[in-house]
């Protein structure tokens, strides 16, 4: 069904649209598949955080785990699944038409925002600076959205019919958000670039100052291991950067990169966990040598 064919309606978007709220929603359809792909990935994830998790119980009696380093990682994965939680709703959820009737079927109201800015709130990228902020720095990006009403609207582009998505009308001075997500995502994809390549520079270091022998090798896999965590961080970043961009530069490209954006936040869920649990030696197991002598030698 074209947007043309659509009845008119007095109020933004699709609200009070008997199109809209006479919709049948389907399991087969794209926003639908998308919806269920994170199936695949995210039970394993959720493991793989709840072993670090594990890890980190017992790190006071295993003195060769950092503490703050696994409390940190530990944090910062829980506010990523919330992020997943909150962005599974106002993403894939909405554009699979599963609440398109009764979204169409109320008004314009500030309630539906509440979901937007939780979804902002849940954002783990400040665990890089101070804990006792997190509640702070979200509000740069959702302080105008206290005089907002919150609507939805179809989506187009590559979204069929009934696919719909959040936005929201009557902002303080007219403020977006998108400026400020760039500048957030290019300033902390900039500072894991510095960082990462400091621990570059000391790594090599590292292995060029002691010998084979002087050197823990344990200690140093668990150098490595940490550069490839924080390097695995920026993944995350370019994709979110490169949607923003796209969705400034209007038009149905706006859709394909809100179509993209849950992947690329499931990037900073799955992809640090991951990298962290494989190449960390805390997580290898302990292998023992089993020394087998012959009967001959015993007797001699």
């Amino acid at each position: 069904m074209s947007n043309s064919s659509l009845s008119p309606s007095p109020f933004p978007g699709i609200h009070r649209n008997e199109s809209y709220m006479n919709f049948e929603f389907s399991f087969f359809t794209l926003p639908m598949l998308l919806l269920v792909i994170p199936i695949f990935y995210m039970p394993v994830t959720i493991i793989i955080i709840l072993r670090i998790f594990v890890k980190l119980l017992y790190a006071r009696k295993d003195k060769s785990v950092n503490v703050p380093l696994f409390t940190a990682i530990c944090i910062s994965q829980f506010m990523c699944l919330l992020f997943f939680i909150c962005d599974f709703f106002y993403i894939r959820l909405l554009t699979s038409g599963v609440f398109t009737s009764w979204c169409a079927s109320v008004l314009p109201n500030r309630y539906l925002n509440i979901l937007y800015t939780t979804t902002y709130y849940i954002n783990a990228t400040i665990l890089r600076v101070a804990l006792p902020i997190i509640f702070i720095y979200p509000f740069f990006s959702t302080f105008f959205m206290f005089t907002a009403e919150g609507y939805c609207v179809q989506a187009r582009g590559p979204f069929p019919f009934g696919s719909v998505i959040l936005a929201f009308q009557g902002a303080l001075f007219g403020l977006r958000n998108s400026y400020f997500l760039l500048f957030n995502n290019i300033f902390w994809m900039s500072s894991c670039l510095i960082n990462n390549s400091i621990l570059l520079v000391k790594l090599v270091r590292l292995k060029t100052s002691l010998s084979l022998h002087a050197r823990s090798q344990k200690s140093y896999k668990a150098e490595v291991s940490l550069t490839f965590t924080t390097f695995s961080m920026i993944f995350s970043y370019l994709s979110n950067s490169m949607i923003v961009i796209t969705a400034q530069l209007g038009g149905d490209l706006t859709y394909y990169a809100i179509m993209l954006r849950p992947f690329g936040n499931d990037l900073e869920t799955c992809v640090v966990p991951w990298v962290f649990y494989l190449t960390h030696p805390i997580f290898r197991k302990k292998t023992s040598t089993l020394r087998v002598f012959h009967q001959d030698k015993l007797n001699s």
